[in-house]
């Protein structure tokens, strides 16, 4: 049997009022009372609030002893991290589109317009799909193909580095996954793994960068979602089945892949700086652990991180 509907008629609230809320549910706010009232006019409570919640009990009220500054220190935290693996993200997206491109154009069986060819893809579907993105990347005003449109009358499409530079992670991603099985295996040679593990992380990238530019909570996720696989040449590095889906498993992705595309890269050292800046004072007020990133033991002191 269906729920029978239920009106909303929650109004909405001031910061004052809110804070006022936040203060009968148990929450200290000492002296911080001004920057309270500025993080929740700027920040706002809605997306503060899924930071109180690891800080409440069952019934939401505030663990004993915490303050409003422990919520605004999980939040800076987690708005880091975020921006930690958005740097990532973004180096990896552009070398596997400089990895299609160098791969596929260059090949004489393939050339610039390879993609026009159902030939290059697992099947009809998958080369009909991409065809359709490509006709839409014209009216999307990326500045590299209104300027083929307006220089060239044929081919009719542009060039495959034009397409994929208009492309988002997730199209190119697809892109990626839909290239013939021959292709795959030579684009992932250059990076190292099975073309098959490098399908399902970018995959998991795709996702991850789009929690992380929508500022969707990170420390504490369980994305389960597009879980990457793992590669048995590093497969020790990544952490338990149960926790795939926790932030640790896509940093050894990201560091398995800038190891190959820079190994000069100060990635994992950035990030091993930042998870030292975890406010494990705020956890434990909650009796929580760093089990919550899904960190294996030790981990910053293996070779992979060193």
């Amino acid at each position: 049997m269906p729920h029978a509907p239920i009106n909303f008629h929650k109004p909405a609230k001031s910061p004052n009022a809110l804070l006022r809320h936040l203060q009968l549910k148990g929450l200290g706010t000492q002296k911080q009372k001004v920057q309270a009232l500025q993080a929740l006019e700027f920040i706002g409570y809605h997306r503060l609030l899924i930071y109180m919640r690891p800080l409440q009990d069952p019934q939401k009220r505030f663990f004993a002893t915490v303050q409003f500054d422990d919520i605004l220190k999980l939040y800076d935290f987690d708005r880091r991290l975020r921006l930690v693996f958005l740097d990532a993200i973004d180096r990896i997206e552009v070398a596997f589109r400089s990895a299609i491109i160098n791969t596929l154009a260059l090949d004489k069986a393939c050339g610039p317009h390879f993609y026009l060819d159902a030939i290059h893809f697992k099947n009809g579907q998958a080369h009909r799909d991409l065809l359709k993105q490509v006709l839409g990347l014209r009216e999307k005003g990326n500045a590299s193909v209104k300027h083929y449109y307006g220089t060239y009358n044929t081919p009719a499409l542009p060039p495959a580095w034009t397409v994929l530079e208009a492309m988002t992670i997730g199209q190119l991603s697809c892109l990626f996954s839909d290239l013939h099985l021959d292709h795959r295996k030579t684009i992932a040679a250059k990076f190292g793994y099975d073309e098959s593990v490098l399908v399902t992380w970018l995959k998991t990238l795709t996702l991850l960068r789009n929690v992380c530019a929508h500022h969707g909570r990170l420390w504490n996720a369980s994305i389960t979602a597009d879980a990457p696989k793992y590669a048995n040449v590093i497969k020790a590095e990544f952490p338990s089945q149960n926790n795939c889906g926790r932030i640790f498993a896509r940093a050894v992705v990201v560091q398995a892949l800038l190891a190959k595309i820079d190994p000069a890269s100060d990635w994992k050292l950035r990030f091993k700086q930042l998870l030292t800046t975890l406010p494990t004072a705020v956890l434990t007020k909650a009796s929580l652990t760093t089990a919550e990133l899904g960190l294996l033991p030790g981990w910053e002191a293996r070779p992979f991180w060193s």
